[in-house]
């Protein structure tokens, strides 16, 4: 429920604030003539501007871009999907994206307050700040989750909480043989009613909830695993 509450608060509170803050302070560095017309908006490689935008088209881009993928937010939130288990990790993973997105676009104009068109902007360092977000999903994704099942079935990756169901949701849980290339790949993957964690192909369990849904963990020694639980529910 505390991770429902924040999601719905960086939404409709934190995301329409700071974007807001953001808009409104590029109007008035625009109005004031202290941002360069055109606005360099696409950086090659090297950290060298290579792609511009006339002032005003920049501003209304930024504010439409912003409003459409806030809506798209605010939509998920108001009318939830029926995929219980990805729903709040699919906005999880789109909030932050949000956030990520209004970073760099913020950083990216404010480095050039003061700069005029035909001045070079390095910005070499931001280029870190792109790769930095995906290194970190490739580090947490490539883990084998850790389950453990007591009031509620929690699942981890690199001790970051992830999947969290009420442990009288679980019908069963068998041992399978998972491969990536049944859902498309390695990573966090939601195929055929089932979210699946696939840091590599291998044997793993399967997790039936009393709504239908499966969720699929690749770990080590699932014969074990699957036989505590058994013991533990049976008394």
């Amino acid at each position: 429920m505390r991770s429902i509450t924040a999601t719905r608060r960086a939404i409709f509170l934190l995301a329409p604030l700071t974007t807001l803050g953001f808009l409104v302070g590029s109007l008035l560095l625009a109005t004031n003539g202290l941002l360069p017309d055109p606005v360099a908006i696409h950086w090659v490689v090297s950290g060298q501007p290579d792609q511009f935008l006339d002032l005003e088209s920049y501003l209304w881009l930024v504010t439409i871009g912003f409003m459409a993928f806030w809506s798209g937010l605010a939509v998920l939130e108001i009318f939830p999907t029926k995929a219980r288990l990805m729903g709040p990790l699919l906005k999880s993973l789109l909030v932050a994206l949000y956030f990520f997105i209004l970073l760099v676009v913020a950083t990216t104009t404010l480095m050039q307050v003061g700069l005029s068109t035909d001045e070079s902007l390095f910005i070499g360092q931001w280029v870190v700040l792109v790769l930095v977000p995906a290194a970190i999903m490739v580090w947490l994704f490539s883990a084998k989750p850790s389950v453990v099942i007591q009031d509620q079935l929690e699942i981890r990756l690199r001790g970051f909480l992830v999947i969290a169901v009420p442990a009288k949701a679980i019908d069963s849980i068998v041992v399978m043989q998972l491969q990536a290339r049944h859902y498309g790949g390695w990573g966090l993957r939601y195929a055929e009613n089932t979210l699946a964690l696939i840091p590599s192909s291998g044997r793993a369990i399967l997790i039936t909830l009393d709504w239908g849904e499966q969720i699929a963990v690749r770990m080590n020694e699932p014969d074990d695993f699957v036989g505590k639980y058994e013991k533990e529910i049976a008394g």
